[in-house]
């Protein structure tokens, strides 16, 4: 993620359940550009996310070639817009829709 400052955070994810086509489940956490796990303090960053708390991301099929996505945060959403973290999943579904839009343009 990028913050508006400019500053860069990296994040990296561990899935609990995968379902194809309906869901995923994980948990995120800080970690820097090679995966390892950072405290959010040596960010700066008071932390306030539940331990043992998962994300849940639920895909819906609505015809047509379109998908409702649902994202189920472990962090409450005035929590999770004060702190940034809805741009940063806006970052990432971005990054995810460059991704998508590159495989259908090679098929």
């Amino acid at each position: 993620m990028k913050a508006p400052d400019g500053q860069e955070f990296w994040n990296a994810v561990e899935y609990h359940e995968i379902v194809l086509y309906e869901k995923i489940v994980s948990s995120m956490y800080f970690s820097d550009s090679q995966g390892n796990n950072v405290e959010p303090a040596q960010l700066g960053i008071e932390h306030e996310a539940i331990d043992g708390a998962h994300d849940v991301t639920i895909f819906e099929d609505l015809g047509n070639g379109q998908t409702k996505l649902t994202h189920i945060g472990s962090e409450p959403m005035e929590s999770a817009k004060n702190s940034d973290q809805m741009e940063g999943w806006n970052q990432i579904l971005d990054k995810v829709a460059a991704v998508i839009a590159g495989l259908v343009q090679a098929k």
